[in-house]
Protein backbone atom coordinates (compact mmCIF):
# COMPACT_ATOMS: atom_id res chain seq x y z
CA UNK A 1 0.00 0.00 0.00
CA UNK A 2 1.40 3.42 -0.99
CA UNK A 3 -0.16 5.00 1.90
CA UNK A 4 2.62 5.28 4.68
CA UNK A 5 4.68 6.84 1.97
CA UNK A 6 2.64 9.62 2.15
CA UNK A 7 1.90 9.86 5.43
CA UNK A 8 5.86 10.32 6.02
CA UNK A 9 5.97 12.78 3.10
CA UNK A 10 3.80 15.38 4.05
CA UNK A 11 5.17 14.39 7.80
CA UNK A 12 8.64 15.49 6.30
CA UNK A 13 7.01 18.52 4.75
CA UNK A 14 5.32 19.85 7.82
CA UNK A 15 8.84 19.27 9.86
CA UNK A 16 10.71 21.73 6.95
CA UNK A 17 8.28 24.36 7.05
CA UNK A 18 8.20 24.82 10.73
CA UNK A 19 11.85 24.29 11.53
CA UNK A 20 11.99 27.55 8.81
CA UNK A 21 9.36 29.26 10.75
CA UNK A 22 11.17 29.13 13.68
CA UNK A 23 14.48 30.21 11.86
CA UNK A 24 12.65 33.15 10.79
CA UNK A 25 11.72 33.83 14.39
CA UNK A 26 15.24 33.52 15.70
CA UNK A 27 16.74 35.25 12.93
CA UNK A 28 14.11 38.72 13.86
CA UNK A 29 14.99 38.52 17.81
CA UNK A 30 18.70 38.17 16.97
CA UNK A 31 20.54 41.54 16.98
CA UNK A 32 21.64 42.67 13.54
CA UNK A 33 25.13 41.51 12.51
CA UNK A 34 27.61 42.32 9.33
CA UNK A 35 26.60 40.36 6.43
CA UNK A 36 30.53 40.54 5.69
CA UNK A 37 32.85 37.70 7.03
CA UNK A 38 36.25 38.96 8.03
CA UNK A 39 38.22 36.28 7.49
CA UNK A 40 40.94 35.40 9.60
CA UNK A 41 44.08 33.93 8.89
CA UNK A 42 46.42 31.82 11.30
CA UNK A 43 50.16 31.57 10.71
CA UNK A 44 51.12 28.70 11.64
CA UNK A 45 54.84 28.32 13.28
CA UNK A 46 55.89 26.43 10.15
CA UNK A 47 55.04 29.34 7.77
CA UNK A 48 56.88 31.76 9.82
CA UNK A 49 60.02 29.56 10.28
CA UNK A 50 59.53 29.19 6.37
CA UNK A 51 59.52 32.89 5.42
CA UNK A 52 62.51 33.71 7.99
CA UNK A 53 64.32 31.02 6.07
CA UNK A 54 63.85 32.17 2.55
CA UNK A 55 64.86 36.28 3.61
CA UNK A 56 67.87 34.97 5.49
CA UNK A 57 69.02 32.40 2.22
CA UNK A 58 68.25 35.58 0.05
CA UNK A 59 70.30 37.74 2.31
CA UNK A 60 72.99 35.57 2.24
CA UNK A 61 72.80 34.64 -1.81
CA UNK A 62 73.07 38.20 -2.44
CA UNK A 63 76.22 38.89 0.54
CA UNK A 64 77.65 35.55 -1.69
CA UNK A 65 76.79 37.80 -4.64
CA UNK A 66 78.45 41.00 -3.66
CA UNK A 67 81.39 38.88 -2.73
CA UNK A 68 81.78 37.35 -5.41
CA UNK A 69 81.34 40.52 -7.33
CA UNK A 70 84.24 42.18 -5.15
CA UNK A 71 86.30 39.13 -5.78
CA UNK A 72 86.03 39.86 -9.80
CA UNK A 73 86.80 43.28 -9.28
CA UNK A 74 89.61 42.79 -7.18
CA UNK A 75 91.10 40.02 -9.72
CA UNK A 76 90.25 42.18 -12.65
CA UNK A 77 92.20 44.66 -10.51
CA UNK A 78 95.30 42.48 -10.03
CA UNK A 79 95.10 41.81 -14.04
CA UNK A 80 94.93 45.22 -14.87
CA UNK A 81 97.80 45.49 -12.75
CA UNK A 82 99.73 42.80 -14.12
CA UNK A 83 98.89 43.65 -17.59
CA UNK A 84 100.17 47.52 -16.69
CA UNK A 85 103.40 46.21 -15.32
CA UNK A 86 103.88 43.74 -18.06
CA UNK A 87 103.59 46.61 -20.32
CA UNK A 88 105.34 48.78 -18.52
CA UNK A 89 108.25 46.22 -18.42
CA UNK A 90 107.76 45.18 -22.29
CA UNK A 91 108.51 49.36 -22.85
CA UNK A 92 111.45 49.37 -20.77
CA UNK A 93 112.87 46.13 -22.29
CA UNK A 94 112.31 48.10 -25.61
CA UNK A 95 113.77 50.72 -24.73
CA UNK A 96 116.98 49.07 -23.18
CA UNK A 97 117.25 47.21 -26.78
CA UNK A 98 116.59 50.14 -28.99
CA UNK A 99 119.59 51.76 -26.71
CA UNK A 100 121.81 48.32 -26.94
CA UNK A 101 121.19 48.80 -30.67
CA UNK A 102 122.11 52.59 -30.89
CA UNK A 103 125.43 51.76 -29.07
CA UNK A 104 126.38 48.63 -30.81
CA UNK A 105 126.04 50.91 -34.25
CA UNK A 106 127.80 53.76 -32.84
CA UNK A 107 130.80 51.13 -31.86
CA UNK A 108 130.53 49.77 -35.04
CA UNK A 109 130.64 53.08 -36.49
CA UNK A 110 133.81 53.94 -34.35
CA UNK A 111 135.13 50.93 -35.14
CA UNK A 112 134.74 51.11 -38.92
CA UNK A 113 135.88 54.71 -39.17
CA UNK A 114 139.31 53.24 -36.65
CA UNK A 115 139.92 50.58 -39.43
CA UNK A 116 139.29 53.20 -42.71
CA UNK A 117 141.95 55.06 -40.80
CA UNK A 118 144.45 52.44 -39.59
CA UNK A 119 143.90 51.35 -43.83
CA UNK A 120 144.86 54.74 -45.02
CA UNK A 121 147.78 55.09 -42.38
CA UNK A 122 148.99 51.61 -43.52
CA UNK A 123 148.51 52.93 -47.30
CA UNK A 124 150.39 55.70 -46.32
CA UNK A 125 153.47 54.33 -44.61
CA UNK A 126 153.55 52.01 -47.44
CA UNK A 127 153.79 54.58 -50.01
CA UNK A 128 155.94 57.65 -49.87
CA UNK A 129 154.59 60.64 -48.83
CA UNK A 130 156.08 62.31 -52.16
CA UNK A 131 154.42 59.87 -54.37
CA UNK A 132 150.95 60.09 -52.73
CA UNK A 133 151.03 63.61 -53.73
CA UNK A 134 151.73 62.96 -57.53
CA UNK A 135 148.41 63.37 -60.02
CA UNK A 136 147.93 65.85 -62.19
CA UNK A 137 149.69 69.05 -62.04
CA UNK A 138 149.99 72.05 -63.84
CA UNK A 139 152.84 74.16 -64.67
CA UNK A 140 154.36 77.49 -66.24
CA UNK A 141 158.09 78.25 -67.75
CA UNK A 142 159.45 80.50 -69.41
CA UNK A 143 162.65 81.15 -71.21
CA UNK A 144 165.22 81.20 -73.63
CA UNK A 145 164.84 79.90 -77.78
CA UNK A 146 167.30 79.43 -79.92
CA UNK A 147 166.86 78.08 -83.98
CA UNK A 148 169.41 75.64 -85.21
CA UNK A 149 170.32 74.29 -88.97
CA UNK A 150 168.83 76.31 -91.92
CA UNK A 151 165.83 77.81 -89.48
CA UNK A 152 168.75 79.53 -88.16
CA UNK A 153 170.12 81.70 -90.51
CA UNK A 154 166.81 84.14 -90.97
CA UNK A 155 166.27 84.05 -86.82
CA UNK A 156 168.43 84.90 -83.79
CA UNK A 157 167.51 83.24 -80.38
CA UNK A 158 164.33 84.63 -78.89
CA UNK A 159 162.15 83.30 -76.12
CA UNK A 160 159.97 80.41 -75.27
CA UNK A 161 156.79 80.35 -73.26
CA UNK A 162 155.26 77.19 -72.16
CA UNK A 163 152.26 75.70 -70.06
CA UNK A 164 152.47 72.27 -69.35
CA UNK A 165 149.48 69.86 -67.87
CA UNK A 166 150.49 66.53 -67.20
CA UNK A 167 149.62 63.28 -65.03
CA UNK A 168 151.58 60.72 -62.97
CA UNK A 169 150.60 57.85 -60.73
CA UNK A 170 151.48 58.13 -57.59
CA UNK A 171 153.61 54.74 -57.42
CA UNK A 172 155.31 54.71 -61.29
CA UNK A 173 158.22 56.97 -62.17
CA UNK A 174 156.32 57.11 -65.87
CA UNK A 175 154.23 60.14 -66.24
CA UNK A 176 152.37 61.80 -69.59
CA UNK A 177 152.33 65.29 -70.30
CA UNK A 178 150.57 67.73 -72.80
CA UNK A 179 152.02 71.61 -73.07
CA UNK A 180 151.11 74.65 -75.63
CA UNK A 181 153.94 76.31 -76.15
CA UNK A 182 154.77 79.43 -78.42
CA UNK A 183 158.18 80.42 -79.58
CA UNK A 184 159.30 83.91 -80.76
CA UNK A 185 162.57 84.68 -82.90
CA UNK A 186 164.13 87.59 -83.55
CA UNK A 187 164.75 88.24 -86.90
CA UNK A 188 167.87 88.11 -88.58
CA UNK A 189 170.21 90.49 -90.99
CA UNK A 190 172.61 88.86 -93.26
CA UNK A 191 174.05 88.95 -96.67
CA UNK A 192 173.62 85.76 -99.01
CA UNK A 193 173.59 84.50 -102.62
CA UNK A 194 170.95 81.74 -101.71
CA UNK A 195 167.52 82.19 -100.59
CA UNK A 196 167.36 80.31 -97.04
CA UNK A 197 164.75 76.93 -97.51
CA UNK A 198 162.68 78.26 -94.99
CA UNK A 199 161.77 81.75 -97.31
CA UNK A 200 161.75 79.95 -100.45
CA UNK A 201 158.01 79.30 -100.45
CA UNK A 202 157.71 83.26 -101.56
CA UNK A 203 161.39 84.63 -102.83
CA UNK A 204 162.73 84.10 -106.25
CA UNK A 205 165.72 82.04 -106.69
CA UNK A 206 168.99 83.82 -107.97
CA UNK A 207 172.30 83.77 -107.64
CA UNK A 208 173.01 87.70 -106.89
CA UNK A 209 174.39 88.82 -103.83
CA UNK A 210 171.87 90.34 -101.72
CA UNK A 211 171.27 91.32 -98.41
CA UNK A 212 168.24 89.60 -96.06
CA UNK A 213 166.20 91.53 -93.86
CA UNK A 214 164.11 88.95 -91.88
CA UNK A 215 161.53 89.89 -89.35
CA UNK A 216 160.68 88.04 -86.38
CA UNK A 217 158.99 84.50 -86.74
CA UNK A 218 156.34 83.07 -84.44
CA UNK A 219 155.30 78.93 -83.49
CA UNK A 220 153.10 78.05 -82.23
CA UNK A 221 153.05 74.11 -80.53
CA UNK A 222 150.88 71.44 -79.22
CA UNK A 223 152.91 68.92 -77.72
CA UNK A 224 152.09 65.52 -76.19
CA UNK A 225 154.67 63.46 -74.30
CA UNK A 226 155.67 61.17 -72.36
CA UNK A 227 158.03 61.45 -69.13
CA UNK A 228 160.02 59.48 -66.53
CA UNK A 229 162.26 60.08 -63.46
CA UNK A 230 165.53 58.48 -63.63
CA UNK A 231 166.26 59.58 -60.08
CA UNK A 232 163.88 60.83 -57.16
CA UNK A 233 165.07 62.39 -54.47
CA UNK A 234 164.13 64.82 -51.21
CA UNK A 235 161.13 64.15 -48.73
CA UNK A 236 158.52 64.94 -51.33
CA UNK A 237 160.46 62.65 -53.90
CA UNK A 238 159.80 65.59 -56.49
CA UNK A 239 163.19 66.36 -56.86
CA UNK A 240 163.98 64.11 -60.21
CA UNK A 241 166.07 63.83 -63.10
CA UNK A 242 163.60 63.18 -65.54
CA UNK A 243 163.48 62.55 -69.71
CA UNK A 244 160.98 63.32 -71.90
CA UNK A 245 160.00 63.34 -75.46
CA UNK A 246 157.01 62.73 -78.10
CA UNK A 247 155.42 64.73 -80.60
CA UNK A 248 153.37 67.73 -81.80
CA UNK A 249 152.18 70.25 -84.18
CA UNK A 250 153.56 73.30 -84.93
CA UNK A 251 152.07 76.23 -86.41
CA UNK A 252 155.01 78.60 -88.36
CA UNK A 253 153.33 82.25 -88.72
CA UNK A 254 153.69 83.79 -92.69
CA UNK A 255 157.71 84.79 -92.59
CA UNK A 256 158.38 88.79 -93.58
CA UNK A 257 161.15 90.23 -95.19
CA UNK A 258 162.78 92.12 -97.87
CA UNK A 259 165.86 91.69 -100.03
CA UNK A 260 167.90 94.21 -101.81
CA UNK A 261 170.67 92.51 -104.19
CA UNK A 262 174.12 94.38 -104.39
CA UNK A 263 174.43 93.93 -108.05
CA UNK A 264 172.92 94.37 -111.22
CA UNK A 265 169.93 95.93 -112.22
CA UNK A 266 167.87 96.39 -109.12
CA UNK A 267 171.06 96.93 -107.02
CA UNK A 268 170.34 99.13 -104.05
CA UNK A 269 166.46 98.60 -104.18
CA UNK A 270 164.65 96.48 -101.57
CA UNK A 271 161.61 94.65 -102.39
CA UNK A 272 159.17 92.99 -99.61
CA UNK A 273 158.21 89.43 -99.55
CA UNK A 274 155.60 86.81 -97.65
CA UNK A 275 155.89 84.12 -96.66
CA UNK A 276 153.22 80.70 -96.58
CA UNK A 277 152.21 80.12 -93.11
CA UNK A 278 152.58 76.67 -92.28
CA UNK A 279 151.23 73.68 -90.27
CA UNK A 280 153.53 70.78 -89.52
CA UNK A 281 154.18 67.40 -87.42
CA UNK A 282 157.29 67.50 -85.75
CA UNK A 283 159.18 65.36 -82.84
CA UNK A 284 160.78 66.67 -79.70
CA UNK A 285 162.85 65.03 -76.95
CA UNK A 286 164.95 66.66 -74.00
CA UNK A 287 165.64 66.53 -70.15
CA UNK A 288 165.28 67.92 -67.32
CA UNK A 289 165.85 68.52 -63.18
CA UNK A 290 163.15 69.12 -60.60
CA UNK A 291 163.32 70.47 -57.23
CA UNK A 292 160.22 69.81 -54.36
CA UNK A 293 159.00 73.23 -52.85
CA UNK A 294 156.34 71.82 -50.85
CA UNK A 295 153.53 70.46 -52.86
CA UNK A 296 155.06 72.25 -56.17
CA UNK A 297 158.37 71.49 -58.06
CA UNK A 298 160.58 73.77 -59.62
CA UNK A 299 162.16 72.95 -62.84
CA UNK A 300 165.12 73.64 -65.39
CA UNK A 301 164.26 71.98 -69.24
CA UNK A 302 165.61 71.89 -72.45
CA UNK A 303 164.16 70.27 -75.07
CA UNK A 304 165.47 69.57 -79.11
CA UNK A 305 162.40 70.56 -81.50
CA UNK A 306 162.78 69.49 -85.28
CA UNK A 307 159.52 70.10 -87.52
CA UNK A 308 159.12 69.41 -91.07
CA UNK A 309 158.71 72.52 -92.49
CA UNK A 310 158.85 73.25 -96.55
CA UNK A 311 161.70 72.55 -98.53
CA UNK A 312 163.73 72.29 -94.97
CA UNK A 313 162.71 71.24 -91.73
CA UNK A 314 162.63 73.75 -89.03
CA UNK A 315 164.43 73.35 -85.53
CA UNK A 316 164.97 74.76 -82.45
CA UNK A 317 165.92 74.32 -79.21
CA UNK A 318 163.95 76.11 -75.79
CA UNK A 319 165.93 75.97 -72.85
CA UNK A 320 163.22 77.06 -69.52
CA UNK A 321 162.59 77.31 -65.91
CA UNK A 322 159.16 77.03 -64.40
CA UNK A 323 156.94 76.13 -61.85
CA UNK A 324 154.64 72.44 -61.62
CA UNK A 325 151.99 72.64 -58.75
CA UNK A 326 150.83 69.11 -58.01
Amino acid sequence: MRVPNESRRWSIIALSVFGAAMTEVASAQAPATSQQRIPVRKESAGEVARRDSIARADSIARAEAARQDSIARAEAARRDSIAAAARQDSIARAEAARRDSLARAEAARQDSIARAAAAATAAAAAIPAALSRRGFYLGLAAGMSSPTGDYGDPYDTGWNLTVPLGWQRATSRWGVRGDIGYDSHGGNRFTSSAVPPNLETSAPRNAVTSEFDVENGSIWSGNLDLTVDLFQWGANKLGALYLIGGGGLHYFDSPQYSITPSTGANAGVATSYEGDSQTKFGLNGGAGLSFGVGRAALFLESRYFTAYTDNSNSNWIPVIVGFKWF
